[in-house]
This record gives structure tokens, sequence and C-alpha cells, in this order.
């Protein structure tokens, strides 16, 4: 029972996959997994630092883990291994120990390879010294990879039956002034076409018959090798898996605005297989703000990609993020946000109150938006887009009981 692993995910889909990464990794080195955190020897918090709220509640988990006194029937009377792996752990490096001494190891996104040989050396190392905790513990931090070995994408682990994740690219070099991800996940790095192709080849051999394919801007998407001969990007990417024998279903995100074209919507509209769903952040409404965001498109950019995307894919789903109370956001600024919400309709947001995160510029910007100024905003967009999306449902519903 002392090398049954416990993995739990925080965040993204990016992470989802990461942790199955780990997981399928974990497995080939004999490593048994568990859903019960009591059975297990070896616990393991895969962590986003996209907003503070994130990390508090990784550091609150870590905590009860290590409770002095904590019943754990998989490593016995003493306290479990316990890994932190993903963004924070590249955020926050050896400076993890300081806050939270009963960590065993920190690895950061671009070494999680190396994951299954650190955990053998510190159960070894507690072996040979029969130290639960104290003076001696071994402490490994990994963080400063430049990038993953292709083979820890064809391990064969997926948690869902009939679906799969299939990342595309690595990290972001957007630099979004808000956006921690660059810095934790490092600049953007796309994998080979053909490596893509192979995995969700083996995935379709597996039972796979679903997949999403992942990136921070799949858009930006080139592949550093040609295929057969001709350069890929994601459009092109996005025909070769269409062809795919067995696959049945093909969805992606996230699209960046900058990056996103009317000839993506022409393929989602003509490719039978790709799901008629995209996920295009506006972030804000103004003018202003995208441009103290950094995200390289207007306003009237942003609608215009909107129109086109409802008129070449019929019946399509748009949904999108927003962050309200970002720095120097004023009331005009967040009505622009509300109006573009209003009239872009969109079937579904996710919608969140800025936080300020360590190393990116905005947070040389200043939080001067006020918190409850913050949740009045964050409360008057959520109300617009629940009303908007139950008028949406209620068309739906009325048309097909007319038919």
């Amino acid at each position: 029972m002392k090398k049954h692993v416990y993995l739990r995910t925080f965040g993204c889909q990016m992470n989802v996959r990461d942790s199955e990464v780990v997981a399928g990794l974990m497995k080939k080195a004999g490593f048994a997994l568990t859903d019960d955190e009591t059975k297990a020897g070896i616990v393991i918090f895969m962590t986003c630092s996209v907003r503070q709220h994130a990390e508090d509640k990784v550091w609150s988990e870590i905590g009860r883990i290590s409770k002095p006194g904590r019943k754990n029937r998989g490593a016995g009377s003493v306290r479990p291994v316990i890994g932190l792996i993903g963004c924070m752990a590249q955020n926050y490096r050896e400076r993890v120990f300081e806050r939270a001494p009963s960590v065993d190891f920190v690895v950061g996104p671009a070494d999680i390879d190396k994951i299954p040989g650190i955990v053998k050396k510190i159960l070894e190392h507690r072996s040979v010294s029969k130290q639960a905790c104290g003076l001696f513990d071994l402490k490994i931090w990994e963080t400063d990879g430049l990038g993953r070995p292709e083979h820890i994408y064809h391990t064969g682990f997926y948690e869902e039956k009939g679906h799969a994740y299939a990342v595309i690219s690595e990290g972001c070099s957007n630099f979004c002034t808000y956006c921690i991800v660059p810095y934790v996940r490092g600049p953007v790095r796309h994998r080979n076409a053909q490596d893509i192709i192979d995995e969700i080849n083996k995935a379709v051999a597996g039972g796979i018959t679903r997949f999403t394919l992942l990136g921070q801007n799949v858009n930006s998407y080139r592949s550093p090798d040609p295929l057969n001969g001709k350069p890929v990007d994601f459009v092109s990417l996005l025909k070769h898996v269409n062809r795919i024998e067995g696959v049945e279903e093909i969805g992606f995100i996230t699209s960046h605005p900058r990056d996103t074209t009317p000839r993506l919507f022409e393929a989602m509209a003509e490719f039978d297989k790709v799901r008629k769903y995209l996920h295009l952040p506006v972030q804000s409404g103004s003018d202003r703000i995208l441009r103290a965001m950094n995200r390289g498109y207007t306003r009237q950019e942003y609608l215009k990609l909107a129109r086109e995307y409802r008129r070449i894919v019929k019946g399509g789903i748009l949904t999108t993020d927003i962050i309200v109370g970002f720095p120097g956001e004023t009331k005009e600024d967040f009505c622009l946000t509300r109006d573009i919400v209003r009239d872009t309709e969109f079937d579904a947001a996710y919608i969140f109150k800025y936080s300020p995160r360590p190393n990116t510029q905005a947070e040389m910007m200043g939080d001067d938006v006020p918190r409850s100024e913050k949740e009045r905003r964050h409360k008057v967009i959520l109300d617009l887009q629940r009303a908007i999306s139950r008028a949406k449902k209620e068309a739906l519903l009325n048309s097909e009981s007319n038919l």
C-alpha cells in the first residue's frame, strides 16, 4: 500500500491531461493508483496558479494531509510522501518547502517525466534512514526543464472511457499582462503533427472515439516538421485528425481572438467530426482595457469574429471568458463589457474577478478596483448571462416543441 498513489488535480483541462500523464508514468514505473487518499503512501497535488483561490485551496489541503496524528492506512504511522507539481511548483520552486515543510518534492510542468524516479528516491531514502519526518528529510525540486520528452504522451492512460485530451502545444508566448501562464509553463512549444496523430491512432485502437485538442492558444499551432511534405497549421491538423478512422468527435480549447480567422469557422462547418463549439475569450469589451491586457485585438474586431462565426457555423455554440475589476477599469469600461455580453449573446460565459498574480505586468499596475465593486460587477455580468442563457434555452425548447 505504500506504493499507492493518490493524485488530486486543480485547474484547467491542461492540468487534467498532465495528471493523466503522471498517472500513466507512475503505473508504468510499478506504482498503483487509488481514489482513497487514506490508502495512499504517496499524495501528489497537480496545481494551478492562475487565480489566488486555487493556490489557497492547495495550501489548505497540504496542511490537512500532513496534520499530526492524521490516520493514513497507506503510509502506516508516518505521513505519506507529499508532492506538489504543476504551475504552483514552477511559481514557488524551493520556497514551497518554507511554506509547507511537509512537502517532499516539487516538480514543474516541464519536468513531470522525472516524478517516478523522484518518488522512488525519496522512498529509498526513508527506508534506509528510517526517517518519517524531521531534520534529515530528503527534499527534491525539479523546475529547470526546458521541454518534455515526447514519450510521456504515449503511456495510453486516460481517465475517461471514450474520451481523451491530446496536447498539441505546451506553454504560451502571448504574455497577457494579467496571466502567469508564460512564466510557469514557459514559451509556446508545438508538438510534431505526426506525434499527435500517432497518439490519437493509439488511443483509437484502445477504444477512445472522442478527442479534445489542447493548447493555451490552439490557433497559433504550427508543426515543427511538415507532414507529407506540407506545413501543418491548426486547421490542417484538424483536417488530418478528422480523417482518422475511428475518431467520432473532435473538440478543441482554447482559441485566442488574435489568431482566429474565418478559415477556422469554415473548417468547423465543413469537417463532420468537429464539434460546433467555440470558446473565444473576450476578457473585456473596452479597447482601453484590452490594450492594457495586451490582448492584441479591438472590441470591433472581436464582434466581427463573433458575427462571422454565427454566420458560417450554423447553430454553433459560442462561449467566452470575462475578467471584471482589471486595474484601471472604470465604470464606463465595465459598461462596454456588459454591452458586448448583451450584444453577442454568448451561450455561456466564465466570469472572473481580477486578482493580481506574482511576476505579471498587471501586478505592477496596482489592484485599484475595490473588492465590493468587483463583486457588484461580477453579479451584473453573471445575472445578464444567466438571463441570456435561459432565453436561449427556452427558445430552443419552443422550436423543438413546434416541430
